[in-house]
């Protein structure tokens, strides 16, 4: 590893790492894996840019799929975002990410408004997203100077049928280029606010923290840049390691290993960088 020491906690990414994609079909290993860290009371949990289901359904997705998690393992960009926007006051949301969360944020006690009434817009995955939706979004962000929040940037997100599609990355860089009075903010990853919630879960110092993941962009060069050792695995987004010449190498994973069987939960793996 580049960065010296034991490692005594793992932060761990749920998609392309415990599971193949959103079908949340476990990738080999993953779940005995997950029960040999709760065998051994090592500190983990997840860090999830989940924006397709509730953190209540994501649990009840994995749990069914044999990991022993429940929700206080879990660290979601989706409670985060709800969090940071009540403690603004921003309760009147113009929601461009998956319809199917609708009735998650009115159940939380947000309205979900229109362009010209809405408090912020709030963006997540959707694959239904169109530009024509994106031009309506405009209106709030260049004409009332409303703040635009991106629950997380990942360019790219694999669906139930392993297909990648482009993700509210790509959609917030658009919106962001416009222009406009408000604030852009992202709550999950790669923003460092969500990687700080997670040590704080574990109460675990970045230096004896693992992080794994499939998405070194999105996770891994935030979690590095901390002070955490970092794993790649090439079981989900990316089948090798040649997104990693988009990196300065100094951002570079300590660690690339085929999936996360490949990983001692004791801290060690093979496939050194």
């Amino acid at each position: 590893m580049k960065r010296a020491g034991p490692v005594r906690a793992f932060l761990l990414d749920v998609e392309g790492v415990l599971v193949r994609d959103k079908s949340y079909r476990p990738i080999a290993g993953s779940v005995a894996w997950v029960e040999a860290l709760v065998s051994r009371e090592r500190p983990w949990c997840l860090v999830s840019n989940n924006t397709t289901h509730t953190p209540a359904e994501l649990v009840a997705d994995l749990t069914a799929a044999g990991f022993p998690v429940d929700e206080d393992h879990l660290v979601s960009a989706l409670d985060l975002g709800a969090r940071w926007l009540r403690q603004r006051h921003l309760t009147s949301l113009h929601w461009l990410g998956h319809p199917r969360l609708m009735r998650w944020w009115r159940d939380g006690g947000f309205d979900l408004e229109t362009p010209e009434t809405c408090d912020a817009v709030v963006i997540g995955v959707n694959p239904q997203l169109t530009t024509a939706a994106l031009d309506g979004a405009l209106l709030a962000l260049l004409e009332r100077g409303v703040d635009l929040v991106c629950l997380h940037r990942n360019a790219i997100w694999l669906d139930e049928q392993g297909r990648r599609r482009l993700g509210p990355g790509a959609w917030a860089a658009a919106l962001a280029a416009a222009g406009g009075k408000g604030r852009v903010v992202t709550v999950g990853k790669p923003a460092e606010p969500i990687y700080h919630e997670a040590l704080k879960r574990i109460a675990a110092g970045p230096a004896e923290t693992l992080f794994i993941s499939d998405d070194p962009e999105a996770d891994l060069v935030t979690a590095g840049r901390l002070g955490m050792r970092t794993a790649f695995v090439l079981s989900g987004k990316y089948g090798d390691h040649a997104v990693l010449g988009r990196l300065d190498e100094d951002d570079w994973p300590d660690l690339v290993c085929t999936r996360l069987a490949d990983i001692d939960p004791d801290g060690d793996a093979p496939g050194r960088r």
